[in-house]
């Protein structure tokens, strides 16, 4: 899975081509299945719940598709911010299927072993959010933020998402630029999540 810059990175990218008219509700709903960690790294189980989740990829986005034929008309008000949800879960299923394979590759060939590997990829995404904070996207995204209202969403309370949104507009990411992960990652990645939420793939 990517990093909060990376999904607001990519967000921003995609919102044209996804017809968003509300940004900030848009990147609020970005960030929202990962709010359940407002308080730490929360248990699997949470974080599954929060992102419709299961080990199965394929059962994944039929379970995406589900929720959002069911809950839809929930939203009829901030329909900008379920697609931000969604785009959240189909952003994360395009990395990990095309991103993460390749940088795991990168750190093996770096001599990392492999009960390494997780720790070594969060250390290649800290460094790549730095690089991606002192981009245009990621600021105006930040700034988007702090204006946009938080709704409940899967299993995550508006509270949480509005703690979680705090946290996020004040991050900084004082960590060594990455040795592997680039634009032409979230491009990448991009093209399969909007492929993924309009059908297309």
């Amino acid at each position: 899975m990517p990093s909060i810059a990376v999904h607001l990175t990519i967000a921003h990218a995609a919102a044209q081509t996804l017809g968003i008219c509300d940004m900030p509700q848009f990147y609020m709903g970005n960030i929202a299945p990962d709010a359940v960690n407002v308080g730490g790294f929360a248990p699997a189980d949470v974080r599954y719940a929060a992102h419709i989740r299961s080990r199965s990829y394929s059962e994944w986005k039929n379970g995406i598709a589900a929720y959002r034929a069911a809950h839809s008309g929930e939203y009829a008000l901030c329909p900008d911010f379920l697609s931000g949800v969604l785009f959240h879960l189909y952003t994360d299923i395009a990395w990990d299927e095309t991103i993460q394979p390749q940088l795991f590759e990168h750190l093996r060939g770096r001599g990392f072993a492999e009960k390494e590997l997780n720790a070594r990829k969060w250390d290649e995404l800290k460094g790549f959010d730095g690089v991606l904070s002192e981009k245009p996207a990621y600021k105006e995204a930040v700034a988007a933020l702090k204006i946009a209202e938080p709704h409940a969403v899967t299993t995550v309370t508006a509270e949480q998402l509005s703690q979680w949104r705090d946290k996020i507009v004040s991050l900084e990411y004082p960590y060594p630029a990455p040795s592997f992960l680039t634009d032409k990652h979230i491009d990448t990645a991009l093209m399969r999540a909007v492929a993924y939420l309009t059908g297309g793939y």
